[in-house]
């Protein structure tokens, strides 16, 4: 009989998590930073969590509005378009600090709203008198056309030359920042009125890459992929709806994950087969470490910090670019900026690491891919924290190189959580022994279980054969398991697993 003498001393399981940078207060944009920190303090929830999706709505409010040619001579255009969000397990503040980090958008909203609402009622007026008009004029003709003297004198041809003339109004355009849901035919429509860009935000982005995936809905995926770049084109043609024509093909996606759900999305991004690109494309996607001791604060919120940064966002909402220093080459449609002579060698050092190194390691395709997209990243993110010193007025003229050099340590920040992240698929062996081994720890397991004994319960990451044989194996070489064949009559012999008592207090 075995006796915990015979057991040896249980392993201490290894992390699942690789480690992962810290956001630094200081690559916050300075018009930014108070509000950020101070919403993060007072919320008690990482910085990442707010500054992240600041970052994601400021792009979508720049959107087509203004790009930037990172080479000094080539055409090249980076439009500043951004997806991603927070990663965390439920009940980590993520939905309240996405809700703060949106907050600025509320008073452009509102003004929108109350703006198309005036112009409807003066677009109803207008368009009755032009009906009137219409009417009146058609009326006349047929006068004419009889040889009545009603037409106050006018010709039959200047009549039909007036009826010509008539302009019928055109209706007013609802401003859209935001939307929560809609086809991609609506989207289209939404587009097509709003030529910056919108913003397509969800409190959980499973829900709506989960949407992509339904019968019926093939397209919108093929859809949302082309919106990413920013400047694509498009024209539908729909029965009933007629046609649309997209200039500025520019979506920005804003949501949080829960990690747990993140997986089947990784595992699909890593199989080269199934691989379309998406999961790549979420390039501000960031999973911090969870705060350590939680500390009681309740204070007022620092009124300043935050009517600086929502004044911002309202200048870059309204900003003519070309005044500030864009340019707008004849044909096109996008005023673009370009780096000053000190930014444009930094990005020239910096693409050159990216692809001499960066891109040549020995790292899964599926991170090599995700940091190929940095080749846009890094600009966008310099001419969205030059842009916002603009409307700050603490900078002017082609983008700086302070702002190349906080983009390129966003960068570095970013390529952190993307190696947790990817790292993710790698350790799910290592997770799902984790979790086992809380569930021995609680003595929800008898001594001596099978794998069909944890799989048939339906345990988060221990739902089947392979997850839980893989969660025995890694528990197994840290001591905390033993398996042990049992004979049954008539069959192969079953594994049990009998469980370490050192692992108990």
């Amino acid at each position: 009989m075995t006796t915990v003498e015979d057991w040896p001393d249980p392993e201490p399981l290894g992390t699942y998590l690789l480690p992962v940078e810290k956001l630094p207060p200081e690559i916050i944009p300075e018009p930014f930073r108070p509000w950020v920190m101070d919403v993060s303090y007072r919320m008690q929830c990482p910085a990442d969590f707010v500054a992240v999706p600041t970052i994601i709505m400021t792009g979508s409010i720049i959107g087509t509005g203004c790009g930037i040619r990172p080479k000094k001579y080539d055409d090249w255009l980076v439009v500043p378009n951004l997806w991603g969000g927070p990663i965390a397990r439920p009940g980590k503040l993520k939905t309240p600090a996405l809700a703060e980090a949106l907050k600025p958008l509320v008073p452009l909203e509102v003004r929108a709203r109350k703006e198309y609402e005036a112009a409807m009622k003066e677009y109803e007026a207008d368009r009755e008198l032009f009906k009137a008009q219409k009417e009146a004029l058609k009326s006349k003709m047929l006068e004419a056309t009889k040889g009545k003297k009603k037409t106050e004198g006018l010709s039959l041809a200047e009549l039909r030359q007036q009826y010509l003339n008539l302009k019928e109004p055109e209706p007013p355009v609802w401003r859209r920042y935001r939307t929560n849901d809609a086809t991609i035919e609506k989207m289209s429509e939404l587009l097509s009125e709003n030529p910056r860009g919108i913003l397509l935000f969800r409190d959980e982005l499973i829900g709506l890459l989960a949407g992509w995936d339904k019968e019926g809905r093939e397209t919108d995926r093929a859809f949302y992929l082309e919106a990413w770049n920013g400047y694509g084109s498009m024209t539908t043609d729909r029965i009933g709806r007629g046609t649309i024509h997209v200039d500025n093909l520019c979506v920005s996606i804003l949501g949080g994950i829960q990690p747990a759900k993140l997986l089947a999305y990784l595992h699909q991004a890593m199989n080269e087969l199934e691989n379309d690109g998406l999961m790549q494309r979420l390039q501000l996607l960031v999973f911090p470490d969870e705060l350590g001791d939680w500390e009681l604060v309740d204070r007022y919120p620092d009124k300043k910090a935050q009517e600086l940064a929502f004044k911002v966002i309202e200048r870059l909402d309204k900003m003519d670019f070309v005044a500030y220093g864009a340019r707008l080459d004849e044909g096109e449609r996008i005023p673009y900026f370009r780096f000053d002579n000190e930014a444009q060698d930094l990005f020239y050092e910096w693409l050159t690491e990216l692809e001499n190194e960066k891109l040549r390691r020995d790292d899964p395709p599926a991170l090599l891919e995700h940091l190929s997209k940095y080749r846009s990243l890094m600009p966008s993110l310099a001419l969205i924290i030059h842009l916002i010193d603009i409307a700050a007025g603490a900078a002017e003229g082609d983008v700086s190189l302070k702002a190349a050099k906080m983009a390129a340590a966003w960068c570095d920040y970013l390529e952190s959580h993307a190696r947790r992240i990817y790292g993710l698929v790698g350790s799910v062996g290592q997770r799902a022994a984790a979790e086992l081994a809380k569930k021995i720890q609680k003595r929800v397991l008898k001594d001596g279980f099978t794998v069909r004994d944890v799989y048939r319960k339906g345990w988060y990451l221990l739902n089947s054969r392979e997850l839980v044989q893989a969660a025995c194996d890694e528990l197994v070489d840290a001591g905390w398991l033993k398996p042990v064949p049992e004979d049954v009559p008539g069959r192969q012999p079953k594994i049990v697993y009998r469980v370490n008592p050192k692992i108990f207090p």
